[in-house]
């Protein structure tokens, strides 16, 4: 037994050395208080000696910082939160991205193959459901100067014709040519007045709205309307006939004698003049007719088209819309993916880095700065003045300090040290 004594009493139980309590702010206040007042007190508040003390507390404070690990992670955890947060939501401008450029890609597609289309719709209108003939274009040209011309040829006609007929006075020399063409007859009723002038213009139009109505007729051919055209035919005809008539009369009377009869609708029919007359109206009437038929079924192939290629250019104009605004909005998405991008590396360099908490770091500093000054009031022995300016210089000394350090600003708690390359 007083073995076991022995050996218990060299190897004592060690007790467990208590855990050291956390510094809090405020017991740190009361520790920078006390340095700052012991600090001032072996130098006599000398404003020089603060001004190096105070450098060596922010180093301290400095250091410190960086190396308390668990207070930099709790400092940094605003900052991490939100470069998780970012990294989310660039993750989401991506992919919003890349979709932005699928459809941007499929409307450039679209707009692609509607612009070969208007290539070879003119080429092969039929593969489009076309029912038109791609040398429409070429026909309707033909057609539209054969048109022209005819037109030309149909109203000087029948200004000549009509002048003959109604207002002319002939004389023995007049030929048959001379009786149906009259280079003088706008001039000769323009001297006979306005109403004969305007008589003479209009007519011709007649001939043409008559032909008119016999296209929109043929144009459906109903019974109804087929013998709407025959009758229109006939009227043409009739007139025709008339003026040939009234102008072979004039003919017939500049060479009758007295034994001659009147001129009659017999003779008419038997002189070779009055069907010349005809014939060189209505014939040409009925080709104008014609012609200006097929320059209307060619127009209106040439109409089909053109409808088509105007409805694949609007088209081509709602796609250019939307790819636009698909441009406008890839932009700006690439310009907050760009603002993200910065920001994160901004965060990851902060997180890289250390974060000095400079309102604890003024809080203590204000601390020391206090303690020195109550030493100057107790242990400096100056006069009232001199102890008020030496109190003053000092103060400024800190002022000048915070200063330097780029802490003097309540608008931030913290001031962040990035990580540098």
């Amino acid at each position: 037994m007083g073995l076991l004594k022995s050996i218990a009493q060299l190897k004592p139980t060690k007790k467990p050395e208590p855990l050291k309590a956390v510094k809090t702010i405020e017991d740190e206040k009361v520790t920078y208080h006390k340095d700052g007042l012991e600090s001032s007190k072996s130098c006599q508040g000398q404003p020089e000696n603060l001004k190096i003390n105070l450098e060596a507390i922010y180093y301290k404070f400095e250091n410190k910082c960086k190396v308390e690990e668990l207070e930099q992670i709790k400092l940094k955890q605003p900052y991490m939160t939100e470069l998780k947060g970012k990294k989310t939501i660039l993750l989401n401008k991506k992919e919003e991205l890349e979709r932005e450029k699928e459809r941007l890609e499929k409307i450039e597609d679209q707009i692609g193959g509607l612009k070969n289309d208007i290539v070879n719709v003119r080429r092969n209108p039929q593969d489009y459901g076309i029912s038109a003939d791609r040398r429409s274009s070429s026909k309707f040209w033909i057609g539209f100067v054969l048109l022209l011309f005819l037109t030309l040829y149909t109203f000087i006609f029948y200004i000549s014709t009509s002048f003959s007929a109604f207002f002319r006075t002939f004389d023995p020399s007049t030929e048959l040519f001379g009786g149906m063409f009259y280079p003088q007859a706008l001039q000769e009723a323009y001297d006979a007045g306005v109403l004969e002038l305007g008589f003479i213009l209009f007519i011709p139009f007649v001939f043409f709205g008559l032909g008119y109505l016999i296209h929109m007729f043929w144009h459906k051919p109903t019974t109804l309307n087929i013998i709407k055209v025959v009758m229109l035919f006939i009227t043409t005809f009739i007139f025709d006939a008339l003026l040939a008539y009234l102008i072979d009369e004039k003919l017939y009377n500049l060479n009758k004698t007295f034994e001659d009869p009147d001129f009659s609708v017999s003779l008419a029919l038997n002189s070779p003049s009055f069907w010349v007359i005809i014939f060189a109206g209505f014939v040409s009437y009925v080709i104008w007719g014609l012609v200006f038929d097929f320059v209307m079924k060619e127009h209106a192939d040439r109409d089909k088209i053109q409808n088509f290629i105007n409805s694949l250019e609007q088209d081509i104009n709602n796609l250019l819309g939307r790819a636009e605004k698909h441009k406008e909005v890839i932009v700006a998405i690439e310009k907050v993916k760009d603002e993200l991008k910065i920001r994160c590396t901004e965060l990851e360099n902060i997180i890289e880095g250390f974060i000095l908490p400079i309102r604890n770091y003024k809080a203590l500093s204000s601390e020391y700065l206090q303690g020195w000054l109550e030493s100057i009031t107790r242990h400096v022995v100056l006069g009232p003045e001199e102890t008020k300016a030496y109190l003053s210089e000092c103060r400024k000394v800190y002022d000048n300090h915070i200063k330097e350090l780029d802490l003097d600003t309540d608008t931030y708690q913290n001031k962040v040290y990035t990580k540098t390359l």
